[in-house]
């Protein structure tokens, strides 16, 4: 196996995952009509905010989308946009910015049904997003489900904490070491070994079976990777197994 391209994970996140419903092609759900693009985020709000990745309130408590307000938010990784509207419901202005064209037009649209206009960023490399020169720095960047598919993270965290305000947060949702345990039923490789690891295929396909890269992630490695650049403020379990793990990381 070798590492998917950009493009290659471009292509294939072009289809964004619809909680409990499967990865659906944004361009069917932008044909959608606005009542039925309306039910079915709806219906995604009900199957992520009342179920199991919202164990105990941990992804809406950790993630901060009840108790941030008046903020300036990068979505990073937006894909439908269901977790943009989550911010734009309490009152804080969203950017969306996604490596998928669709995905970034269909967040837009999504949010737009909800009440709000938010501009929207093409993402043209993993850590080259099409801001304009002088650009405002964000509070916060929301990037879930998103960090663990990226195969260099390191460059694209630091570049992420550079678009923030001093003290600004970086709120992450990745799968953790748990998650290996779960997909492969043995433990983790060393911390920069996943990709060689012979289970490695049966770690990502187990969670997702588009993108062709994940990798895991404990408070440790956060630490190690990307202490030089942020703060790991919380990190703990966001499901009752612990396959999902919230994480809130500070600007140094």
């Amino acid at each position: 196996m070798t590492i998917p391209s950009f493009g290659q994970r471009a292509q294939a996140w072009a289809s964004p995952p619809v909680d409990d419903i499967g990865y659906l092609p944004a361009v069917n759900m932008l044909a959608m009509t606005d009542a039925q693009l309306v039910d079915l985020i709806e219906q995604m709000e009900i199957n992520r905010y009342t179920g199991w990745r919202n164990w105990q309130g941990k992804w809406r408590d950790v993630l901060g989308l009840d108790t941030t307000h008046g903020k300036y938010v990068l979505d990073y990784g937006c894909g439908t946009g269901i977790e943009a509207v989550q911010y734009i419901k309490a009152r804080n202005e969203v950017v969306v910015a996604d490596i998928s064209e669709t995905n970034v037009a269909l967040a837009q649209r999504v949010c737009s049904l909800f009440g709000f206009n938010p501009t929207g960023i093409i993402m043209v490399g993993d850590s080259e997003p099409g801001f304009h020169p002088g650009y405002k720095p964000f509070d916060v960047i929301h990037c879930c489900g998103v960090l663990h598919h990226i195969p260099e993270p390191a460059p694209v965290v630091e570049k992420m904490a550079s678009w923030l305000a001093p003290q600004g947060q970086l709120r992450l949702m990745v799968y953790s070491d748990e998650a290996w345990r779960i997909a492969t039923g043995g433990e983790p490789p060393q911390m920069w070994a996943t990709f060689a690891d012979v289970r490695f295929e049966q770690f990502w396909t187990h969670w997702d079976p588009i993108g062709g890269y994940a990798d895991w992630y404990d408070r440790t490695k956060l630490e190690d990777w990307f202490g030089e650049w942020f703060t790991v403020e919380r990190c703990e379990p966001l499901t009752e197994h612990g396959e999902y793990l919230g994480a809130v990381l500070v600007k140094r």
